[in-house]
């Protein structure tokens, strides 16, 4: 469900295995690659399942969660557009590494119309886009209620073996993103006129506007926390010879003061431009984001069929208003993915091949500067989203609207001990 149309739907081999190490200066920074012997996991690679019923695009695996020794799956389609459109009302399913089953977990909601409890299979909602953690509670963001709908929008914690949701969110009909800052809970959510911020404090038991952002669009998309400060972005406009690309970030204090941040694409979204041409959106958004080395690192692209993303980018900022591309070792990849592990960033990235499929890639770094391949594969679609648990990592397939990838949905493993050494 969409509550403003503001773009175009953007349509967008073996692996020759080397040793040693190749330098690219970009933008101050050195991507040097030290290569692994041996790095291609194709043949090692298990397919865990296919838990989701839908039609391809909806089995996207937007995010993956460990939680309690499980992995949690993002998937679904908020979107009206086809392929796929308003996908939900969507179920909550993890894999237990423990017994090697997809489970899906009930969801308990008190009924906005009769007051009374329900306890259902499915969420609300039309896509579980995220999974967010905070004071060691498992947290999802109703990325587009179905129910209660356009007053109210939903937010689902996890309580013991359900999840309680909460129909409480003023205006909220898109809720993109939770953050807890300074003992608070906030949101970031879609609305008919302008980005906005809802503030709670009383642990999600009532909600009230917080915050607008001074910028563009009727949402907002991310929270991120950076050198004490918890920042909400909305669209942003790279640098380009038509339009006028500052806007603002929403920058919010210790102490909870509000302050607009003025921004430019030129500046945010370093080395990306837009160039019109048919099915292209000026607009773009920030995705993933980690802190590394006390610099922000952040995946960004066009939005892509209404609210998703077609990945672009790895950014890094020292501050706000000083961020520089980071080159990856390859330059053709576009980056779906990040976690940190101690002091250890890896970035999942895939590259199309000219015969139409993808090489999946695992790179590590601890500085931005030297990278590590640690591991490669082959697919027939790429891989959207990335976890690790005791040293097995799993992957998440997706596909974008054109061409679709029956493969989309599918979960991938490999154990710790066929990773290359």
């Amino acid at each position: 469900m969409k509550i403003r149309q503001i773009l175009t739907p953007a349509l967008l081999a073996g692996c020759i295995m080397v040793t040693g190490s190749a330098a690219f200066p970009v933008n101050g920074y050195s991507a040097q690659t030290k290569k692994v012997v041996n790095a291609d996991v194709t043949s090692k690679l298990e397919m865990l399942g296919q838990p989701f019923t839908n039609e391809p695009y909806a089995r996207n695996v937007w995010d993956m969660q460990v939680f309690d020794g499980k992995i949690y799956l993002g998937h679904g389609n908020s979107s009206n557009d086809g392929p796929s459109p308003n996908a939900g009302p969507v179920p909550i399913i993890y894999y237990d590494p423990q017994t090697g089953k997809f489970v899906t977990q009930k969801v308990v909601a008190t009924n906005a119309k009769t007051g009374k409890q329900e306890t259902r299979s499915v969420t609300d909602d039309e896509q579980i886009d995220t999974f967010k953690i905070f004071q060691n509670k498992l947290y999802i963001p109703g990325n587009d209620s179905v129910i209660p709908g356009w007053q109210y929008g939903n937010y689902y914690e996890l309580s013991g073996d359900h999840w309680n949701e909460y129909q409480n969110l003023p205006g909220g009909i898109h809720v993109y993103d939770m953050a807890y800052y300074q003992g608070k809970l906030f949101a970031a959510i879609g609305t008919e006129d302008t980005p906005r911020v809802l503030m709670s404090g009383d642990n999600g038991k009532t909600w009230k506007e917080f915050a607008k952002i001074d910028g563009l669009g009727s949402r907002t998309y991310k929270f991120f926390q950076f050198k004490g400060m918890l920042y909400a972005s909305a669209i942003i406009i790279p640098e380009n010879k038509t339009w006028d690309d500052e806007t603002h970030l929403l920058a919010i204090d210790k102490d909870l003061n509000i302050h607009q941040q003025k921004v430019t694409g030129k500046t945010l979204l370093p080395g990306m431009t837009f160039v019109a041409k048919p099915g292209s959106s000026p607009y773009k958004k920030i995705s993933k984001t980690v802190v590394l080395n006390n610099q922000l690192v952040y995946i960004a692209g066009e939005l892509y069929n209404d609210s998703q993303i077609m990945p672009e980018s790895l950014i890094a900022a020292k501050s706000i208003n000083n961020a520089r591309a980071v080159q990856l070792p390859d330059r053709s990849a576009r980056p779906t993915d990040m976690i940190v592990r101690g002091k250890m960033l890896y970035v999942l990235t895939y590259t199309k091949q000219a015969d139409g499929s993808y090489i999946n890639r695992v790179y590590q770094t601890r500085n931005l500067n030297k990278w590590q391949e640690v591991l490669t594969f082959k697919q027939d679609t790429y891989a959207k989203s990335l976890e690790e648990y005791k040293g097995d990592f799993y992957f998440g397939l997706g596909t974008d609207t054109e061409p679709l990838s029956e493969s989309a949905g599918k979960i991938l493993r490999i154990q710790a001990a066929d990773l290359p050494k």
